[in-house]
């Protein structure tokens, strides 16, 4: 959790504004990255961007211990 908000949400605002376009959101960001190398651009932050979207997404659950102390 990252402030407020989860992590799994700031991923999903990621993906939604990236597909505004209607292609693949990893697509676009390589797209986006090339652009900015051919320019001279620095890239960094977007291709971070892009490996914290091709990351697998966390499933933690919880266990329920039998008889927990109070």
């Amino acid at each position: 959790m990252i402030g407020t908000k989860k992590l799994s949400t700031i991923r999903q605002e990621i993906e939604k504004a990236l597909t505004s376009t209607g292609d693949d959101p990893i697509h676009r960001l390589e797209q986006l990255i090339a652009s900015a190398k051919r320019k001279g651009d620095s890239t960094a932050v977007m291709e971070d961007l892009k490996r914290f979207l091709e990351s697998p997404r966390k499933r933690t659950h919880r266990k329920q211990r039998a008889g927990a102390k109070t």
